[in-house]
């Protein structure tokens, strides 16, 4: 039991740490285009929120070029569509980890839920670019139009939202 919570321990400081790194780093793919990992991506809502919470102080500079190298080196062997997959998540990971340094829980679910659709489409769009299977690409394109709409409807919630929550 004791090894399985140092283990769990070591991966959640792991994902935190790359989360840190992430907002302040654009990663180069091993395609060479750039993987952008910056908490810009997020509503100006939640930057802000996630800025009067204090926390995003403590967690930069942070020594993150080991496993910098470690993913480029494991996306080195991956074919297309894994390194799509993998850049959509690696997208994902720093403005998820900046809306959950957010204090309110009402704004930090839905700050940390738009990077989490907009992955699910960036997702989506590396299966219909390098699938085969009809159904697969009929999928996607339903998680392209629903994902969309409900980052619209969150990016509406905040306006309304963030201010009465005490977050700017």
């Amino acid at each position: 039991m004791t090894i399985r919570m140092i283990a769990l321990a070591t991966a959640l400081a792991s994902v935190t740490a790359w989360g840190a790194w992430a907002q302040q780093t654009q990663m180069q793919h091993p395609s060479g285009g750039q993987m952008a990992m910056s908490a810009d991506s997020l509503p100006e809502e939640c930057r802000t929120a996630a800025r009067a919470g204090g926390q995003m102080q403590n967690m930069q500079g942070m020594d993150m070029q080991g496993m910098h190298q470690n993913m480029q080196g494991m996306m080195a062997n991956m074919n297309e569509a894994q390194k799509g997959y993998m850049e959509t998540m690696m997208k994902m990971h720093g403005p998820m980890m900046t809306a959950h340094m957010i204090k309110d829980s009402d704004v930090a679910f839905i700050c940390g839920m738009i990077p989490h659709h907009q992955s699910a489409i960036d997702m989506a769009q590396v299966v219909l670019k390098t699938g085969d299977n009809a159904e697969a690409k009929k999928m996607a394109e339903k998680v392209i139009k629903e994902q969309g709409q409900e980052i619209a409807e969150m990016k509406d919630w905040l306006k309304k939202n963030a201010t009465k929550e005490g977050n700017q």
